[in-house]
């Protein structure tokens, strides 16, 4: 929700925008941190978001992309392809090369085609480097706003080199290099303020520098800052030169990225979809293989019930309970799928098989305990309902064991998935409850066919 005081200045953007009164906008972005004009911008509507990053490109062209990549993905995305080819190439080539990658994927061809022909040879270079090693590694996100110098200047050199630094970056560490510019050490800003003037970098400088390496993956990265609270983590190459660093804000960005891919996974839908807002048929076509699981998986049901006919014939009843099997057995197997997932997903259960196999086991005691008591309750008025003892403990016996089984079902899905190098999160949406729906149904049916006879008498 939208605070009162941006608020105001959502309307005077909008007014000043539909009124054409473009001098009154500038003296208002002029007053305005980045931080509120992006915050604005989310509620604008889509030709007015587009109108005011065209303006404040045109006014200052650095604030602008300053304003764009404080942006949600979705909303990147959708103010570049409401520009010109023309608009969103100039404006893309202001952007660092890292972010150029991650949105030009998302854009038409001829876009990227143009941004790689107006680019530097180095920075194209770059830019192709990124796009052919993918969006999962840390390539990606690497950052070339960093403070490196010489291992053999004195202390008081680098204070003055300091001085003349330009970068908007705010410095924390200072990276030493040798003549190969290879990362030999780390030095501290508080550290080097606190060192003799006449000490030499080499001797004050932190030689266990921890490193993530080009080829490694945005989970590898996260992983190094959480184990290590890092605020700025160095990246070199094979040859351990020094080529860029990634900082905190963007390993935060990439976690909300993961998070929200994995809600999309969860519900059988894809992240994808975001950057297609306005296009129908190409969200009914990312979301057309989930459906068809689901579909396929419910048609084996079907079959699966009519082969049960003479049952349910016999006892009609029996019917009336299918949905409350398929879906209790349903909510156990994704509770016990995203747990599961999760733990393969930060490496907790992915590390040693025994970590695996005690958290099955745990799940499935606990689908026992839950499932005797639903089971007592279920039976006990169904029952109570039908008039029926025998049904209840049919009832109550299917319920028991179907939600029994989905507890294993929902810890081996997402491991199965894990083992073939898949993102187990996939596992956790329409896979299992689809599973769970055909395994809950067949044992509901073959229990209730085994007493048919006495429930007939």
């Amino acid at each position: 929700m939208i605070n009162p005081v941006l608020n105001v200045l959502k309307d005077t953007i909008v007014k000043a925008i539909g009124k054409g009164d473009y001098r009154t906008l500038e003296r208002v972005l002029v007053k305005t941190h980045k931080g509120d004009i992006a915050e604005v911008l989310k509620y604008i509507p889509k030709s007015d978001k587009i109108k005011l990053i065209s303006f404040i490109f045109k006014v200052d062209s650095r604030k602008a992309t300053q304003v764009f990549l404080d942006l949600d993905d979705e909303v990147q995305i959708e103010i570049l392809r409401g520009l010109t080819h023309k608009e969103a190439i100039s404006f893309l080539i202001e952007l660092p090369t890292s972010d150029i990658a991650r949105l030009v994927e998302n854009l038409p061809q001829e876009v990227k085609n143009g941004v790689l022909e107006k680019l530097e040879d180095e920075e194209k270079e770059k830019l192709e480097r990124i796009l052919k090693e993918g969006e999962n590694s840390v390539a990606s996100i690497v950052r070339e706003e960093f403070v490196s110098m010489p291992e053999d200047l004195t202390v008081e050199q680098a204070l003055n080199t300091l001085k003349e630094i330009t970068t908007e970056q705010e410095t924390i560490y200072i990276y030493i290099i040798d003549e190969k510019k290879r990362l030999v050490g780390v030095v501290s800003l508080l550290e080097l303020i606190k060192a003799p003037l006449n000490a030499m970098l080499k001797d004050i400088m932190v030689r266990d520098v921890v490193v993530s390496r080009e080829n490694q993956t945005k989970e590898e990265a996260i992983e190094l800052f959480s184990r290590y609270d890092l605020y700025i983590l160095p990246v070199i190459d094979e040859d351990d030169v020094l080529k860029g660093v990634i900082y905190i804000e963007d390993i935060i960005n990439i976690i909300s990225e993961k998070t929200t891919e994995d809600f999309f996974k969860m519900a059988g839908a894809q992240e994808e979809e975001m950057f297609y807002s306005n296009k129908i048929l190409k969200i009914a076509k990312l979301r057309m293989p989930w459906l068809l699981i689901a579909t396929f998986g419910e048609i084996i049901t079907a079959l699966i019930m009519d082969n049960f006919r003479f049952t349910i014939e016999s006892f009609l009843p029996i019917v009336f309970f299918i949905p409350m099997v398929a879906a209790l057995s349903g909510n156990i197997s994704s509770q016990t799928a995203i747990i599961t997932a999760r733990g393969l997903s930060t490496g907790k259960l992915s590390e040693n098989v025994i970590d695996y196999v005690s958290s099955v086991l745990k799940e499935v005691k606990v689908a026992m305990i839950v499932g005797f008591f639903i089971s007592l309750i279920v039976g006990s008025l169904s029952f109570l309902w039908m008039g029926n003892h025998l049904l209840g403990v049919i009832v109550g016996v299917s319920m028991f064991f179907s939600i029994t089984v989905a507890a294993i079902t929902g810890s081996l899905i997402p491991y199965i998935t894990f083992k073939l190098n898949k993102d187990p999160t996939l596992a956790t949406g329409p896979i299992t409850l689809t599973m769970n729906d055909i395994i809950g149904i067949f044992i509901y049916l073959g229990i209730a066919t085994y007493f048919i006879h006495y429930l007939k008498l």
